[in-house]
């Protein structure tokens, strides 16, 4: 009796531990700080962002906080704060009796967490003493807390059962624990046809677009390589109908609505999902991209398949340059005693420039205990002040700040707006004061920037991705590749369009991709991305004359240009980008990704493979080895200050335009008087 009772306690707990166990995460994500931040005053205030996916079951969340802090603290005051979404969970003193690098780990209440962005912040009332045992009057330099980079969240997780619709596809295939484990991939069938290479490389950049991690790519392949395949839970395939692969041919019902439509339809094999993309019709597979290119589209698709058709409403609203953009949503708050700052990030093209008329128009609200002969409001782009005004207790719940950005900053491409109050408050000797005393700013949603910009048109790197993405889609845009794909050939392709995608907001551009036999050149009016090399890609070879790094006669490797001396066995080694203008249209652009073999043009593609390496490069041409030594220059001479015509410098200013225009009418009067008064003393 007694094994018996002792057999069905050993089975209770068994049960009851498995379930705590079945409860446990079987996930994990972790999101880093990655870089030092300095917390500098009395009352300072850092938040991290960082995501929960719609298809997480969060189970835990747990705060690695690393951190110094100043060893002048005083211990029976100063405290640090966590709160997550607005809500305190957690404050504790720190000890100061250890000067160095300190940690502990907090537990996040779930209960607080929600679906999408959530927000840690960490406030620090941080108050130090006089020698005398006063304390400070003032911030001072012995006012810090240093939260170390390697500070991190970690998130455990389990999955969701996949609903198995498109939308929930889409949703997991840029998911942050999917792009980590590099878990997805868009793939073409074996025969790669120019049609399916067109949709899936539109498609590639579209998902790349919502891919939030710069360090980690969306793959690209050919179906049947295994290391495309090969633990990619989630595979996007564009596949014409009679080159599906045998399996999928038969789960997809043939029909005479595949001549003139494309159908998605999502697939299930084991634990790996599909999502196939096909048609009897080239016309309907680049339908079928653009409705992917549409992810707004793509979240309402709540079922497993879908018909679509050349002109269907899929295409995004055109988006323009210039516009007013909002600076927050749902407004922002900043408390503090002293220098607190909310920063903003303003996305504009690579080849644009602030122009004359750019302004800041804030809509803010304060505390009323402020001392307003200190106390101000000021905004920087780029860490550059723009200007600043004081705050006034008359308009402490509502006023207005418009600030003019100045011409002379000469700001290209995307940049940071940050809004800085200093809430000097009054007798505050020693700053001990409750927290709704606190100084606060709030920044509300009606805030606006009217951004107004200037296109720049040389072909630089430093404008890149122009011409090929303008104002956010492919600008009539051809890539020309190899007639026979290899897996570098793949890669290089995969690197490209992973970065261009980065730039795409929009479906409505022109994108396509044409086998080197299939691309008639002289009739070309597009801007042309050449992948390959002197022997696979007639293009590459027609523009070898005009191209900064050379091939020699028989393209076996780059020659010494009037930058560079080359030995033939290091011309061998090397990859190159080159951005001229088209040799069928010196309207348009050309991009030469080329090396001597296909894995020196992958070399040369890493090049542009993200934003990182783009920074590393400037002018129109580079190369690259294998040690990752890179060799940048500009070769197409730069226009001088004495050459530029008048007609162009006029242009650039909008005052100056109109200055002239006054003295051109001046100076016509002023001669008609003249001549008027020479005929009237002539007939004397």
């Amino acid at each position: 009796m007694k094994k018996l009772f002792l057999g069905v306690l050993l089975l209770l707990a068994g049960l009851f531990f498995f379930q705590i166990d079945t409860q446990a995460a079987d996930k994990n994500y972790q999101v880093v700080f990655g870089t030092d931040k300095e917390a500098k005053g009395k009352y300072t205030t850092t938040n991290q962002n960082f995501t929960i996916e719609d298809y997480w079951n969060t189970e835990s969340v747990k705060v690695k906080f690393v951190y110094q802090i100043t060893q002048l603290t005083e211990k029976e005051i100063s405290t640090i704060t966590f709160s997550i979404n607005g809500r305190p969970f957690y404050s504790f003193r720190p000890d100061v009796t250890d000067s160095g690098t300190k940690e502990i780990e907090l537990d996040v209440p779930t209960a607080n967490l929600k679906k999408g962005a959530n927000q840690l912040s960490i406030e620090g009332f941080v108050y130090t003493n006089l020698p005398d045992d006063r304390c400070t009057i003032d911030q001072t330099p012995a006012n810090w807390l240093h939260i170390d980079k390697t500070t991190a969240i970690d998130i455990g997780f389990n999955e969701e059962d996949f609903q198995n619709t498109i939308s929930d596809f889409g949703t997991r295939f840029t998911g942050l624990d999917t792009v980590k484990e590099q878990a997805s991939s868009v793939l073409v069938s074996d025969k790669n046809a120019d049609a399916e290479l067109s949709g899936a490389l539109e498609t590639l950049a579209a998902f790349s677009s919502e891919n939030t991690s710069d360090d980690q790519n969306i793959t690209f392949g050919k179906y049947g390589n295994p290391e495309k395949q090969d633990g990619k839970k989630y595979q996007l395939l564009f596949a014409k109908y009679a080159n599906l692969p045998e399996g999928m041919r038969g789960q997809v019902k043939k029909s005479n609505q595949l001549e003139d439509e494309a159908l998605l339809k999502v697939l299930t094999t084991g634990d790996t999902y599909y999502l196939v993309a096909t048609s009897n019709s080239d016309k309907a597979l680049q339908a079928a991209a653009k409705l992917l290119a549409n992810q707004e589209l793509v979240r309402q698709l709540s079922l497993d398949e879908k018909w679509v058709k050349p002109g269907d409403d899929i295409l995004t609203p055109a988006t323009k340059t210039d516009r007013t953009i909002s600076l927050t949503d749902s407004g922002d708050k900043l408390k503090g005693i002293g220098h607190v700052e909310q920063d903003y990030f303003i996305k504009m093209p690579a080849n644009r420039t602030i122009a004359g008329g750019s302004k800041v128009n804030l809509d803010i609200r304060y505390s009323q205990n402020l001392d307003f002969e200190h106390s101000l409001v000021t905004v920087l782009v780029n860490g550059k002040p723009v200007g600043s005004q004081k705050l006034s207790a008359d308009k402490a719940n509502g006023n207005t700040v418009t600030l003019t950005i100045p011409p002379d900053m000469k700001i290209i491409g995307n940049f940071s707006l940050t809004v800085a109050f200093d809430l000097v408050l009054k007798d505050n000797y020693c700053g001990f004061i409750n927290d709704a005393e606190i100084p606060w700013g709030y920044i509300t949603p009606e805030s606006n920037f009217e951004l107004h910009t200037t296109e720049k048109t040389d072909l630089l790197f430093n404008q890149y991705p122009y011409p090929f993405i303008q104002d956010g889609t492919f600008s009539q845009t051809t890539v020309i590749v190899p007639n026979q794909l290899d897996a570098d050939t793949t890669d290089s392709l995969e690197n490209l369009f992973n970065l261009l995608g980065k730039f795409v907001t929009g479906n409505n551009g022109e994108l396509n991709v044409q086998k080197s036999k299939n691309f008639e050149g002289e009739n070309s009016n597009q801007n042309l991305i050449a992948v390959g090399t002197f022997q696979n890609n007639h293009v590459i070879k027609e523009a070898n004359d005009t191209l900064y790094f050379q091939y020699n006669d028989k393209g076996q490797y780059f020659i010494s240009n009037e930058k560079l001396k080359i030995d033939p066995s290091y011309g061998e080694r090397i990859g190159s980008v080159q951005l001229l203008p088209s040799i069928y249209n010196e309207k348009r652009g050309l991009l030469a990704v080329t090396g001597p073999t296909s894995a020196t043009t992958k070399l040369g593609s890493t090049l542009l493979g993200s934003k990182e390496s783009l920074s590393k490069i400037y002018g129109d041409g580079a190369i690259v080895d294998q040690d990752d030594t890179i060799h940048a220059y500009r070769f197409k001479k730069e226009a001088s200050q004495e050459t530029q015509s008048f007609s162009s410098k006029i242009s650039e200013n909008k005052a100056t335009l109109a200055f002239v225009a006054v003295a051109f009418m001046a100076a016509i009067l002023l001669i008609i008087a003249i001549v008027l008064l020479l005929r009237k003393y002539r007939r004397k």
